[in-house]
């Protein structure tokens, strides 16, 4: 993709089994526009017993920054008594107000609100998509904050 390598480290209960980004047609997609609501969909492979399973995610600038990162704990919607042979699949969506270059995302599935503990698989550079700015006023950074921008003059 741009030479950095994906990372992949955990006990492998659970996995990743297919990560994309989704539009609001439900169409996978590499390239998204500023703002547009977009769907990151991940379906997950369980092979062994877990008593709590938490998702988390995170996107990354292209210095690997994280720039957003929230999971299923923190969102107070931990998955209990997850059993081998289960696929569960966790929708995420939300508006890309970003700035135009390239992210990346990255995956953890893990027991608790940090990776510390039963850090059942971690993935950096899970995928990686592009933002292009294909109708908004040209602006600078990583973020998409447009302004109202009010002048007096007296």
């Amino acid at each position: 993709i741009d030479g950095r390598a994906k990372t992949i480290s955990g006990t492998g209960e659970a996995r990743v089994k297919e990560i994309v980004l989704l539009n609001h047609l439900d169409q996978e997609i590499e390239f998204v526009d500023v703002g547009e609501v977009i769907t990151l969909r991940v379906v997950t492979e369980i092979s062994a017993h877990i008593p709590q399973l938490v998702f988390g995610y995170g996107i990354k600038d292209r210095l690997g920054q994280v720039i957003y990162g929230t999971n299923t704990f923190l969102k107070e919607q931990v998955l209990e008594n997850v059993q081998p042979g289960d696929q569960i699949e966790f929708r995420v969506t939300f508006s890309a107000n970003l700035g135009v270059g390239s992210y990346s995302v990255q995956t953890a599935l893990v027991s608790s609100a940090t990776h510390l503990e039963n850090n059942y698989e971690w993935r950096d550079l899970a995928l990686v998509f592009n933002v292009v700015n294909i109708n908004k006023n040209h602006f600078v950074g990583l973020t998409w904050i447009d302004p109202l921008i009010e002048i007096n003059r007296t």
